[in-house]
């Protein structure tokens, strides 16, 4: 699998991806990232986009992974 981007904060994160594709993207917590690498049902904030920039944010302290599907290439920053 290839190396999931993460970043930790303390209250709340923000996200920007650019697609060259639609693809599925999800922002995930560490407890849905453990079930998302388990192949169990996991929550998640996102969905499918077919137009770029993906814009999505979220409050809580911890770790949040980025994991997109679908899509090939892409570059994001987290904010």
């Amino acid at each position: 699998m290839a190396q999931i981007p993460y970043s930790d904060t303390n209250d709340s994160l923000s996200v920007e991806v650019h697609l060259r594709h639609a693809a599925d993207v999800f922002l995930v917590d560490s407890n849905n990232y453990r079930k998302y690498t388990s192949g169990q049902s996991f929550k998640y904030y996102g969905g499918h986009y077919t137009k770029t920039p993906v814009n999505i944010s979220v409050h809580g302290a911890g770790r949040w992974y980025l994991i997109v599907h679908g899509g090939g290439q892409y570059e994001y920053r987290f904010y």
